[in-house]
């Protein structure tokens, strides 16, 4: 979870620099020892934030939804 506290809080400080691209970060965990590690990608669309199973697993990702406090 704190990896996962300091990939938001990235977001969120980066997001005001560049308004018209949205982010979506991407939290792979090992399914064997369960590490985690992030990648960031600049995409179309609304700031995401999805974690999936290290490749090659085949399943599929889970949407971890965002708290936005204006």
């Amino acid at each position: 979870m704190r990896a996962a506290r300091l990939a938001i809080a990235a977001v969120i400080a980066g997001g005001f620099a560049s308004a018209a691209q949205a982010t979506t970060v991407v939290i792979f965990v090992e399914p064997m020892t369960l590490e985690r590690y992030t990648r960031v990608f600049d995409t179309p669309g609304r700031d995401r934030v999805l974690m999936c199973m290290a490749p090659p697993s085949t399943t599929g990702c889970t949407e971890l939804h965002l708290k936005v406090q204006r």
